[in-house]
């Protein structure tokens, strides 16, 4: 991946188009768990390739480069977020009575009822260690916040949540590789 990093800092579109085709699930899944409106999501997505491809020159260390294309997600998602926080479409609100049995019973919704208990401050960090499986490492670079601040959030938190959850019927149990990865 490397190369294509580097290919794409040089101007190689299709190197660019490659990063992107492979990142674009994570990117996805993490705008998803920050908005909640597809227009919105899409909007993020789209600011988010614009402003990689105009602004890959000042990446500093193409190694990084995944974690550099989150931060950018992060503050277009923020943007967003900020921008439409207080308006509610419509269709969310009908959608909201209906009951889909089949959605309820996938582990994607699953994961985003669970993101819904975590705390607003802490529910980012559960995203990208439990959905993106950064490691804490990784995320203190994104969110620029020391790696004990994240692991002691997600210590914190995850003791909320068990006092919380087994009577919704869900468990929280640490990813592969243990909470300190």
């Amino acid at each position: 991946m490397l190369t294509l990093v580097k290919k794409a800092m040089r101007g190689d579109k299709e190197a660019f188009i490659a990063l992107m085709d492979k990142h674009s699930d994570a990117m996805l899944r993490i705008a998803h768990g920050y908005l909640s409106q597809e227009a919105d999501i899409a909007d993020a997505m789209q600011d988010t390739i614009l402003d990689a491809y105009e602004h890959l020159s000042s990446l500093k260390e193409p190694r990084y480069f995944k974690t550099w294309l989150i931060r950018i997600l992060l503050n277009n998602c923020n943007h967003i977020y900020n921008k439409t926080k207080n308006y509610i479409p419509l269709e969310e609100i009908s959608e909201s009575f209906s009951d889909d049995a089949q959605e309820i019973d996938s582990p994607l919704f699953r994961f985003r009822e669970l993101l819904n208990c975590v705390s607003d401050e802490n529910r980012l960090c559960f995203q990208l260690y439990y959905g993106e499986e950064l490691t804490t490492r990784e995320i203190a670079d994104i969110l620029h916040i020391k790696e004990s601040t994240i692991r002691s959030r997600m210590h914190r938190e995850k003791l909320r949540l068990k006092s919380q959850l087994p009577k919704n019927g869900y468990m929280v149990s640490a990813r592969k590789g243990g909470a300190s990865s």
